[in-house]
Parts: structure tokens; sequence; C-alpha cells
């Protein structure tokens, strides 16, 4: 029979059990004390550059990478698909070569992704795990999930190629419009928190601010689709194919360089030309598509505006706008390289009536932008109307003027065009036009012409250059009319191009790079002093904007280290399947122009 234990025989029992926590309970307090005397986690800097830099460079070289991986596939899905239709092998050559490249180039992609996220969360910790728990399912899910299919659906289009031929080769185009999509789709989710950080979604609650709104409301959507996510969509995805469609040009400088019989030579000039037309046709809808992106940043926050275009970013845009106006002297330089080995150029006349056009583009369209603002309706009917007519009257007017006349013409507009576009208000250097007063503005030499004022500060506003940005879109397209005509009417030998021509390839993938580089630092410097703009405070000592001078550095040597990367890949993969290529190819040297 169990028997009970009177109260005094417990008690020694209820004391020990109060002496062990309290001894647990002095431990913790020790522990606690101890730990408050630990010092904080040290912060690491990286030498030459800070923590900043390191970040800069790593992001942007996995941005590189994967401009080109992202890009190169539409052009190669293009070219395999004509070589298909047309029967024209070098398309289908062209195709496989650019592919060979970027398969290597893939795994750069991945390392430079890696190393990213390694080194953002050693530098910037606190700040990534709040964006990565925001976009959890972006970052942890979709993005991992594409990336593999991405991955898988890359080496299954580039390892089935010559299985997949003859009946079979509709599949191995299907492979690779499956890999654009998905490619494509890849872009526009990591696009999201990209494009958040600079316009995060505004609260649509009423009485919640920002931060509120955030963290407690919003969902994935309404962080993802926010105001920069479509424009930033469309002016990466066609700044990818400018890219994609340069480095091409790139790689066939490099193998035209390098080749030793008439053959290959015709072949990567072919190529290079390819890839030229290519990257320019893309670049002419560049500069909308960064009027698009810059015109949602403004009606975002209207302080981004003139910090991007008067203040601290000015200068950016300065440089943006001589590097732009280079590539464009540089790709309409090639077509003249590229015209002037072709037989019986001489033949080959435009009317006088579209120089003219040419000529009169700049000022005419300032003044109806001035008179009609864009977006008005007549901003767009009013110089449609101009082009229009001029074009009516070059069907009626006998006179014509010689293909190297025309050429030199759109080469003094382009500079002209150019010259508008880096244009600062208050641009007399002397203030000699400037008024008493001491002011900025120079009003005087102005001119009435009844529906606008015309004055030399029209130059500094956005409707000239709007007309800038124009006229060398313009010019472009009028000398490809005219490289067109001259293939029509003459005879072309590929591989007789200048050798000129191979540097200025290398010219403007560099350049094309470059500008890039400098672009994508100021739509990120635009959020100022934060992480998240107006949410995100950035409290680190770099938490200023730089000068042009040190991001200039920067970016040339972001851009130096991918071209040596980028010209490793090419040697690597191209040079040591040479003969192959060349042995199992057709051999031409010269085609007639406008014929397969």
């Amino acid at each position: 029979m169990k028997t009970r234990r009177t109260p005094s025989e417990r008690k020694p029992r209820t004391g020990i059990s109060r002496m062990v926590l309290m001894a647990a309970g002095f431990l913790l307090l020790g522990a606690a004390a101890v730990s408050a005397q630990l010092p904080e986690p040290q912060v690491h800097s990286f030498p030459l550059g800070g923590n900043r830099a390191a970040v800069w460079v790593v992001s942007q070289l996995h941005i590189l990478f994967a401009a080109f991986i992202l890009g190169a596939p539409i052009f190669i899905v293009v070219s395999e698909i004509l070589g298909w239709k047309g029967g024209d092998w070098r398309y289908e050559r062209l195709a496989k070569e650019v592919t060979k490249v970027t398969v290597i180039l893939y795994s750069m992609t991945a390392l430079t992704g890696g190393l990213f996220i390694f080194v953002l969360l050693a530098t910037y910790g606190q700040f990534t795990i709040w964006l990565v728990n925001h976009f959890f399912t972006v970052f942890a899910i979709i993005y991992p999930l594409l990336f593999i299919a991405e991955t898988i659906v890359l080496y299954l289009y580039w390892y089935t190629w010559d299985a997949l031929q003859g009946p079979k080769k509709m599949r191995h185009i299907a492979l690779g419009v499956l890999l654009n999509i998905i490619g494509i789709v890849t872009l526009f989710v990591i696009d999201g928190p990209t494009s958040f950080m600079n316009t995060p979604v505004k609260a649509t609650a009423e009485g919640l601010d920002l931060r509120t709104y955030i963290e407690t409301t919003a969902t994935l959507w309404d962080k993802m689709n926010n105001y920069s996510w479509w424009p930033l969509n469309i002016h990466r995805t066609v700044g990818n194919v400018v890219f994609g469609g340069f480095i091409a040009g790139l790689i066939a400088a490099y193998m035209y360089l390098a080749s030793k019989t008439d053959e290959e030579r015709a072949f990567y000039d072919w190529f290079g030309f390819v890839g030229n037309m290519i990257g320019v046709g893309a670049l002419l809808l560049l500069p909308f598509a960064g009027y698009l992106l810059a015109y949602e940043l403004c009606d975002y926050d209207a302080s981004i505006c003139p910090y991007m275009m008067a203040d601290q970013l000015s200068m950016f845009f300065e440089m943006q706008g001589a590097m732009v106006g280079l590539i464009f002297l540089a790709s309409n330089y090639y077509i003249w390289l590229s015209m002037k080995r072709i037989e019986g150029l001489e033949r080959v006349r435009m009317s006088v009536a579209t120089m003219l056009l040419m000529m009169t583009v700049p000022v005419v369209f300032m003044l109806m932008w001035t008179k009609w603002p864009i977006p008005d309706i007549m901003s767009l009917i009013a110089p449609a109307a101009y082009v229009a007519v001029w074009l009516i009257i070059a069907k009626i007017l006998p006179w014509t003027v010689s293909s190297q006349t025309m050429v030199k013409v759109a080469f003094l507009m382009v500079i002209i065009g150019n010259a508008i576009w880096m244009t600062p208000h208050a641009f007399v250097a002397t203030q000699a036009l400037a008024p008493d007063d001491g002011s900025l503005s120079l009003p005087h030499g102005e001119v009435s012409l009844g529906v606008v004022t015309v004055s030399w500060d029209m130059l500094a506003l956005m409707p000239a250059k709007n007309a800038a940005a124009f006229t060398l879109v313009f010019v472009t397209i009028v000398n490809y009319i005219l490289y067109n005509r001259a293939l029509r009417l003459g005879r072309i030998v590929w591989g007789k191009i200048d050798f000129i021509s191979q540097f200025v390839l290398v010219f403007l993938a560099f350049s094309a790079i470059w500008t890039m580089g400098l672009m994508g630092a100021v739509r990120e410097l635009t959020r100022k002093y934060f992480h998240v703009f107006n949410l995100q405070y950035d409290f680190t000592s770099e938490a200023f904007t730089p000068t042009l001078a040190y991001s200039s550095w920067m970016i040339t040597g972001i851009t130096v280290a991918f071209y040596l990367v980028v010209s490793f890949a090419i040697i690597l993969t191209l040079k040591t399947g040479k003969e192959k290529a060349h042995a199992a190819s057709p051999k031409t040297v010269s085609l007639i122009a406008g014929t397969e």
C-alpha cells in the first residue's frame, strides 16, 4: 500500500528545485551579461574601392553576360529559320557559331550570378534579407525554376543541333523558340525586384503610408507591377538584342582578322554585316524605349527628373549623348565602307528631295514639338505629314544626287543631331548672349515665326533633344535604304571590304557595352541615398552620387574585363573547330547583290 508523504517530507525537494531554478536563472543572466559584452560583428570592407564598388563590378559583369545570353538566342533562332526556309547555309552556320559562344558564356552568367549573391550578402546583408523576404516566391521558387529550365533547354538546343536536321528541323526550331520564351520570362521576373527598388508601389489604401502599405498590405503582384516594371522590361529586351547583335559583329571581326582563306573572309564579312544590321536595327528603337523608362521614372516622383537631367547626373547624360552619337557615326561609317566595295555603286542615286528632308528634320521637328509637345496627337500627325509631303515631292522632282553625296550629308546630319543632343542650358561659354540681370536664360536673338518663337535656348529643351534623336534614327534608315538599293543594282564581293571595317565592329561592340554600363549606373543612382527609393535608406558612408570620372573608370574596367572573357570564349570555341566548319561549308567567295 502506497503511503502519502507529509509536507515536511516534501519540503527538501521543493527547496532543491528552487535552488536549481535560481542557479539556472543566474546562469542565464550571466550568459546575457557576457553576450552584452561581446563586440558587434565586424563590418568588412572590400579593398580598392569599398563595398559598393565590389557590388557594382560583380553585378554589372553578371548583367552583361546575362544580356548576351538573353539577346543572342533571339537572332540565333531567326537566323536558323532564315537558313532553313531559304536554303542559305550561311545563316545556319552563323546561328551555330553564335550558339557555341553563348553556351560557354552561359556558365559565366551563372558563376557571376552566384558571386553577386555572396558579395551582396556579405556587404549589405540586412537589406538583402529584407528584399528577399518581400520577393521570396520570386527568388526562392520562380527564378530558380526558370533558370534550371533555361539551362536544360539551352543545352538540349545545342547538343541536338546535328540530330534534329532534315524532317526534324522544326523540332529544333521549336526548342529555340521555347528557349527565347523562357529567357524573356526570366528577364521580366527578375526585373520586378529591380524596378521595385527604383519605384516601389504606392499605397492604394487611404490612410496608409508607403512603409506600412509595403509591409502589411501589398501583394507580390503589387510589388512587381510597379511604375517602371514594364518600361524596364521593354528597354532591357531591346537593349539585349542590340547587345547581342554587336557582340555577333565582334565575333565576326575576330574571325575575319584570323581568317587565312578567301572563303573564310567572305563568310565572316557577311557575318559581320548581319550582326551590325541586327544591332543597328534594334538600336533605332532603343532611344524611344529609354524615353519611356525616363518618363515613367519622372512620373513616379517629380524630383527624379531634374536630378537626372539638370543636377547630379546631368553630365552622365552628356556622356551618353557623346557615346550614342559615336555609335551612330560608326554604324554609318561601316555602311559606307560596305558600299564602297559594291561594283556599280556610281549608278545608285537618290532624289534630292530626300536629302533636303534629311537636312531639315532637326529644325522643323523641333519647332513642331515645341508647338505641340509630346504626347499631343498633333506631335505625331504633323511630323508624319511633313515626311509624307517630301516623299511625294521626291516622286515628282527629276533631280537626284549620288550615293556618295548622300552619305556625306548623312554624316554631317549625324554630327549636327548629336551636337543638339549634347547642348546644355546656357551653352555660350562667355555668356555674351546672357541678359544683364545675370540669369542663365538666353532670350536675346529671339525670332517670332507666328506659331512659335525661336531662340538659342531652345536647343537645350526636350523638343530639340527629341528632334536630334529622331534625326540620328532617320539618317541611319536612309543610309540602309541606300545600301539595299546598291545591293539590288550593283554587285558585291564578300570578303573584299576595307580592313578597317573590322575595327569599326570591335569599336561598336565596346561602345555598346560601355554605354549600357553608363545608363545602368544612371538608373541605379536615381535612387539617391536609398536602397529602395523613399523606403529603405542607405546609411553607409558610400551613400553618395559618384562623379562621372569615377563612374567612367569603373565602367571602363568592367567593360575591359568583360571584353577579355568574351574574346577568350570566341577564340576557345570557334578557332578550335574552324577547320571542321570550313570543310563542311560550301565554298563561295562572291555573291551577286540581292541574291541568296
